[in-house]
């Protein structure tokens, strides 16, 4: 992972960093920040099959910096990449101050992006914004990750280390809000849903976290290491299969467990709350696609299966929880709650 560092070129572009850590073209969260910092709902959705028009994107764009009358470079850039250029116009909204910092002016870089020199420059704006829209694609969209829901947990990680003023927890309200001041998402907008064949919900309200052709590898009280084993699990073979919310509530842990914070044998585990002294936790993770403080719904994908953490080959550590507080209620056996097998 490449460590950003804030360069004193950066200090004289004046720019408000968030920043994400990637392998390769890293963006640089600049621009307005926001007051509230609570995690928005799900992306407004445009009017079903419609896409925004030039027209009405410069419309939108009227007043806002170097970005005035350039739909057709943000619309193109998008149709060549398959982003959303309402998702593109919001980030960039965010990073740049809405078209009026003096790296996108100076630069033409509307997202931040850095290269091994340092902040890029471009020939051009519509380069620029191609460029960004490519990166996006890249690590993002072709990932499954096309909403500020599920793409601020990696492009702006709240609590991270290089983020010690916590400007990240800005990120997602502050794209949510643009997008739906542009009248909203049309490529990708509703939070990703199961599509997998789980199978109805029991009768406690919780449904298989995962698809029904992933059997359980190793059960719920089984001894291992001496020990009887706290969860379920679930192997996925190859391939990293979508995790679903087993049941709706409210995320209260997304992170890559370390040693010593109560989940380190986890790896990239989820834990969701749903009311009345009941959790579930997802363990092992190859990819987190939601954050602390969001609202999901059941069958709403929470990541994909993987084997990160003290884990040995691809599977889903799942539990149900009775109690609070969640890092040490009871784990009790989720196949008296859902139909595991």
């Amino acid at each position: 992972m490449i460590k950003a560092r804030l360069t004193a070129e950066l200090i004289r572009y004046g720019i408000y960093l968030s920043i994400s850590l990637l392998v390769a073209g890293v963006f640089i969260f600049g621009g307005a920040t926001m007051q509230q910092s609570q995690t928005a709902n799900a992306s407004a959705c445009r009017p079903s099959g419609t896409i925004i028009s030039a027209q009405e994107l410069n419309q939108k764009l009227q007043g806002k910096g170097v970005f005035e009358g350039k739909a057709d470079a943000f619309i193109a850039a998008g149709q060549r990449h398959g982003v959303d250029p309402v998702l593109v116009v919001a980030i960039a909204f965010h990073e740049t101050g809405q078209g009026s910092s003096k790296a996108v002016k100076s630069r033409n870089n509307p997202g931040g992006l850095m290269g091994k020199g340092g902040l890029m420059s471009f020939s051009s704006l519509d380069e620029g914004i191609d460029k960004m829209t490519s990166n996006l694609y890249r690590l993002y969209i072709k990932e499954g990750l096309t909403t500020p829901e599920t793409i601020g947990p990696k492009y702006a990680p709240i609590g991270a280390a290089n983020d010690p003023t916590s400007l990240n927890r800005h990120w997602v309200p502050s794209v949510s809000k643009y997008i739906g001041e542009l009248g909203g998402l049309s490529y990708a907008c509703e939070p990703e849903m199961g599509a997998g064949d789980v199978g109805p919900a029991s009768a406690s309200g919780f449904a298989r976290p995962i698809d029904k052709k992933y059997k359980i590898s190793s059960p719920f009280g089984k001894m291992r290491n001496g020990k009887p084993h706290q969860g379920t699990d679930i192997s996925c073979n190859k391939g990293n299969p979508p995790i679903y919310a087993s049941k709706a509530g409210t995320v209260v842990v997304s992170r890559s467990a370390v040693s010593g914070d109560g989940y380190g044998g986890y790896g990239n585990v989820v834990v969701l709350d749903h009311g009345g002294g009941v959790s579930s936790l997802y363990g092992h993770m190859s990819v987190r696609n939601v954050q602390v403080g969001q609202t999901v719904q059941q069958g709403q994908v929470l990541g994909k299966c993987g084997n990160t953490g003290h884990s040995f080959g691809e599977h889903l550590h799942f539990e149900i929880r009775l109690g609070t507080p969640v890092q040490s209620a009871r784990k009790v056996d989720a196949e008296k709650y859902v139909n595991l097998k």
